[in-house]
């Protein structure tokens, strides 16, 4: 009974394994959604000194 119960402890990892999951390939930042956030610091930036202008 202790052989059988070390075997089955001794080979449990092995019958654990599993193949490991597909790998994720983040996606880039780049074309239209850099020109977007290129266009949303412009306007950000231009919105602020318009209303730091009109307050004085």
């Amino acid at each position: 009974m202790k052989k059988l119960a070390f075997a089955l402890i001794a080979l449990m990892p092995v019958f654990l394994m599993a193949q490991p999951g597909m790998p994720n390939n983040p996606t880039p930042i780049d074309g239209l959604i850099g020109l977007l956030a290129a266009a949303g610091v412009t306007f950000g930036i231009s919105e602020y000194s318009r209303r730091r202008r009109n307050r004085d």
